[in-house]
């Protein structure tokens, strides 16, 4: 051990009841931005997914090349990473690599858990095919609080493989616990069209076995004068796997659709009615909340007039139950 060690700087970080213990120390000759990068990573990759009654040791050292290696234990468990490139990339380079290679510290995972990641999606290994497109995953860390929901995009039964979607929620790691969840969902949305006039609707959702589709059925109402039933078909494709789903607002953002049939009695007209329309959103979700803004198309008519024809521009926010 060098004789800087001993000019080396101890920082304890303890997060009461909701992290592990991370005791992480420098040289004195590493940079403050280099220490506060390291840091940031280890919180955010790795701190995290560890028991909280666990101590994660840290140390950063710099060798006599002048490059920074950064030594880790936990229980009997060591890793060792040295930080090479441009020392603004260390932070995001850290957490990609712990993001896999974090895994060795862990004496055991759960059996359903993230497995690998491609940038736009993660894989979770399986043993049997009980699962189907479509189906709902609540990700979980160390403590058992939620990170995150995902979907199944695909089955890949040849290779004992699910590929998921992320819908919402935080950053995900491998090895974090995935915990079935209903995939069918009731949802009460308030919406508001161009001319401020609110809809209340409850929906009904239920998946098809073919990602990203679902059978849709609702019951409304438009202001005080119209109240109908809906049935449909809809679709919530998450923009995740499009893009990066390590970005904070792409990882949260889907594009819906949907065209629906409606039927209903029309209370200022005293006569029933009928509706179809088509409509196309981005949603932006925050667990069971959402918030989305869609235009469409629509057509309404009764037995003796046409009612409405034409765009509309729709403003809407919801709260959904899974079942």
């Amino acid at each position: 051990m060098r004789l800087a060690l001993s000019l080396m700087f101890l920082v304890l970080i303890i997060s009461p009841l909701s992290s592990a213990q991370l005791v992480f120390s420098h040289d004195a000759t590493v940079p403050q931005e280099v220490v506060e990068g390291v840091q940031r990573a280890l919180e955010e990759a790795l701190v995290e997914r560890l028991d909280k009654e666990g101590e994660l040791s840290a140390v950063l050292e710099e060798d006599e090349m002048g490059e920074y290696v950064l030594s880790l234990s936990y229980g009997e468990r060591q890793l060792t990473y040295r930080l090479l490139g441009e020392a603004s990339g260390y932070e995001k380079r850290l957490v990609t690599a712990l993001n896999h290679d974090g895994l060795s510290l862990f004496a055991s995972l759960p059996d359903l858990r993230l497995t690998s990641f491609s940038g736009r999606g993660y894989g979770a290994k399986i043993e049997n095919s009980l699962y189907a497109e479509g189906d709902r995953f609540t990700v979980l860390d160390a403590r058992e609080r939620e990170q995150g929901v995902v979907v199944v995009s695909e089955v890949a039964e040849d290779e004992g493989v699910l590929l998921l979607s992320q819908l919402s929620g935080k950053p995900l790691f491998l090895g974090m616990e995935l915990r079935e969840r209903g995939n069918k969902s009731v949802s009460l949305s308030l919406s508001l069209n161009k001319d401020m006039d609110p809809s209340l609707d409850l929906i009904h959702t239920w998946p098809l076995p073919m990602h990203p589709y679902a059978v849709q059925f609702g019951l409304g109402a438009t202001g005080a004068s119209r109240i109908y039933g809906s049935v449909g078909l809809s679709a919530k494709l998450p923009l995740s796997q499009f893009s990066s789903a390590r970005n904070p607002l792409v990882r949260s953002l889907s594009l819906d659709a949907s065209a629906l049939f409606s039927s209903g009695y029309d209370l200022s007209r005293e006569e029933l009615f009928y509706q179809a329309s088509g409509e196309l959103g981005l949603t932006y979700s925050l667990t069971n909340w959402a918030l989305s803004l869609s235009v469409g198309n629509r057509v309404a008519a009764s037995n003796a007039a046409l009612l409405e024809q034409g765009l509309f521009l729709k403003l809407t926010t919801a709260y959904t139950y899974t079942l």
